[in-house]
This record gives C-alpha cells, structure tokens and sequence, in this order.
C-alpha cells in the first residue's frame, strides 16, 4: 500500500487555500471597481441631468428677458396678446413676442420672434414661429429644451398676488387693446421632474 506524505498533503492544501483567497480578492475587487465605475457613471449623469435643466432655465430666461412689446396673429387670424399664458388649461402654455432673433445674413427683416413654451409627452417645447404673423401650423418649429417633464405650470404675479392665466380680462378699466400690451411683475415657472423632483423658479419683468 502506498502512503501520502504528510507535508505534501499539507502543501496541496496551502495551495488550494491560497487559490481560494486569491479568487476572493479578485472577485472583490472585480466588484469595488464595477462599484467605482457605476458611481462614476452615476455623478457624470447626474451633472448631464443638471446641465440639460440650466441650459432650459437659462433659455427661458433668455427669451423673457428680451420680452417685446408686439402683437401677433396666429393661424387663424385672431390677434394675440404680447404676452399670454393659462395654468388652468388643459394644455398649460406660456407665450410671448421677444426681441433678438437671430439673423446672421443681416437679411432685411424682424428682429422680434414668438415664442411657445408647453409640455408635450414628458418634453418641455420650446415653439417658435417663422414669422411674427403666421397663416398655418406649418410656420411653427418645435423643439424639447428638457426630458421627464412630469408637470409644466406657469403663472402671473399681478396686483400683489399670483394668478392662474394672463391676460385678465377685469385688470382696471383698459380697453382691449391695452389688456394686449400689459405685462404682469413676473411669471412663474413650476416644473415636477421624474428624477429631481418639484422645481421652482420666477422671472421678473418688471411692475405689472
């Protein structure tokens, strides 16, 4: 009968322990780099999110910074406020005239431009017409300024207090016309985002 040797039965457990260890370790360490990397990839996310979220704040900022003092007529014709806006429709909106279009030809044209703002499948819409006084649907550009949108909400601060729609029809005792032309103090934006929450921000404009 043939015998093991005691130290080589002993070698051959060392080694099958140190295989073991060496296995632990890599797969430790396999896991604290895919953590690593996931953290990585989480915080670079999270700074594309918050980027894409100032870029829309600062366009809508823009826009109502260079708010402009003109009119419009839509497609079918109806004259429309210099600014305008509801939170109490079902299709939540704000729209105005502003200044500074773009014209990089220095063609002879307007430098004023309408501009739209409502959510559409969780996409906050930037719209923006063609020209000041479009005749069809077909002049009206759209495009998402920000993704997950859950609630789009705007409102008009008028009077010492915020209101749901702009213009109203009972400010004072203006005409029609003039109702079309005032602007209130500052517009309020509510956004609720699938990641981030509710988010708040108001825009001055001045004395309304």
């Amino acid at each position: 009968m043939k015998h093991f040797n005691r130290q080589t039965a002993f070698t051959l457990i060392e080694v099958l322990i140190a295989v073991a260890i060496t296995a632990f370790i890599a797969v430790s360490a396999f896991a604290i780099m895919n953590q690593a990397i996931g953290t990585q990839e989480s915080a670079e996310n999270n700074d594309a999110r918050l980027a894409e979220l100032q870029r829309a704040m600062n366009r809508i900022s823009m826009d109502l910074q260079q708010l402009a003092d003109r009119q419009v007529r839509n497609q079918y014709g109806d004259l429309m406020p210099m600014l305008m806006g509801d939170k109490s429709a079902e299709d939540t909106y704000l729209s105005f005239t502003r200044q500074g279009k773009r014209n990089p030809a220095n063609l002879p044209r307007t430098e004023m431009e309408r501009v739209t703002y409502r959510l559409e499948e969780d996409q906050l819409i930037r719209e923006q017409w063609v020209v000041l006084d479009i005749v069809s649907e077909d002049q009206i550009l759209k495009r998402p300024i920000l993704e997950g949108v859950l609630k789009f909400e705007v409102e008009f601060y008028s009077e010492e207090q915020w209101v749901d729609s702009w213009p109203q029809s009972d400010i004072g005792n203006l005409d029609n016309n003039e109702i079309r032309t005032i602007k209130p103090g500052a517009v309020k934006i509510t956004l609720e985002l699938d990641d981030l929450g509710e988010l708040i921000q108001i825009y001055p404009l001045g004395i309304g």
